[in-house]
């Protein structure tokens, strides 16, 4: 045999126990594989996140307002002889406004009183001829007639005595007297513009979206733009949206029995929302879905991911509450921007020992 065969023969025997080799290989065991498929895993950590009841604080822009301004006129014409209040004053119920010169007025009560009593004994004497037949049914409803007018006369002389005094209607402060002593005043010209101030009222616009989440009679906290706080209540809810921009009116009423503060500040009203159940958690852990919408990734017990969306609800100095959760959730804490929906990854629980799909536990 020559040189050339025995080397060909040579590599013939090594390739074919190389070959060979692969048959007598054990084959890898359940455990290998699973620490192979284990290993591409993508670790997070995770953390568990209990619903509570929050009560969400509405902001609304406001401004002050008074409770009620009354433009105070006259009702008859004459020409004023007394303004006993200046601009600004303090008044309560039934203080002079405005004086109106009586002139001949109380001669008119007294001329009415006469006619009266002219009337009734007109009256009576048609009564008594009415006994006797004398007198008919109709002359008797006329003299009736006669002596009702008569006392019309005398209450409406008597009224018209009274109207010249302009009384303030209710507490409050006289804003503006146009007049002055000699002015002559005609029915309907203004005498005093009086405002309330205490109760001060509170005006504000809320979105269509947020005015199912306030009722009447919820506690509101009023920042006035001095720094000032202020408590109330929520007394009007309008029930018909403005036709441009789709707000509703808001009302709420603060004591302000020092008349500290004045209408047409601005400010910011907080409402006290409906309860309900939400989350608090870290604004770093929200993030938006395909949809743009907020979202949170969430880990189950097996280990696989979901997304779920949520509703911000409110804020605190912790972080941020929301709604839309189940009561008790496992929020993906770190690793939440490279796990996709429906993916199988390796957890640990930061508030819990447990550590899911780790190669200890399988």
């Amino acid at each position: 045999m020559n040189r050339n065969v025995r080397v060909s023969l040579v590599l013939a025997a090594a390739i074919f126990l190389w070959l060979a080799s692969g048959l007598f290989l054990s084959p890898a065991t359940d455990g290998d594989a699973g620490q192979s498929v284990d290993s591409t895993l993508t670790s997070i950590e995770a953390t568990w996140v209990e619903a509570e009841q929050f009560r969400p604080q509405l902001s609304l822009r406001a401004k002050t307002e008074a409770n009620r301004v009354v433009d105070v006129k006259a009702q008859l014409g004459g020409r004023i002889v007394a303004v006993p209040v200046e601009e600004g004053a303090q008044v309560v119920a039934g203080d002079t406004l405005c004086n109106i010169d009586a002139e001949d007025r109380a001669q008119r009560i007294e001329h009415a009183a006469a006619a009266l009593a002219q009337a009734k004994i007109e009256y009576d004497g048609a009564q008594k001829l009415k006994q006797s037949g004398y007198q008919s049914e109709l002359a008797i409803a006329q003299a009736k007639t006669r002596l009702e007018s008569a006392r019309v006369a005398v209450e409406r002389s008597a009224l018209d005595l009274q109207n010249l005094s302009i009384k303030a209607p209710f507490d409050g402060i006289v804003e503006s007297r146009p007049v002055e002593i000699g002015d002559f005043v005609q029915p309907g010209q203004l005498c005093a513009q009086i405002v309330e101030l205490d109760p001060l009222k509170i005006i504000a616009v809320i979105t269509e979206s947020e005015i199912g989440k306030i009722s009447l009679g919820s506690a509101v906290k009023v920042t006035l733009v001095n720094g000032d706080l202020l408590n109330g209540k929520i007394t009007y809810l309008s029930r018909q949206a403005d036709a441009v921009t789709r707000s509703y009116r808001v009302e709420a009423m603060v004591e302000n029995p020092q008349l500290k503060f004045l209408a047409g500040m601005s400010g910011r009203l907080q409402i006290e929302g409906q309860p309900v159940n939400a989350h608090l958690i870290s604004a770093s852990l929200m993030l938006l879905d395909d949809q743009g919408r907020l979202a949170v990734r969430a880990v189950n017990e097996q280990g696989i991911v979901t997304t779920l969306g949520i509703t911000s609800v409110g804020e605190s100095p912790d972080g941020v509450w929301v709604a839309g959760l189940p009561d008790s959730v496992a929020l993906v804490t770190l690793g939440q921007n490279y796990v996709t929906e429906g993916e199988l990854v390796e957890v640990s629980f930061s508030n819990s020992p447990e550590r899911v799909n780790s190669p200890d536990s399988l």
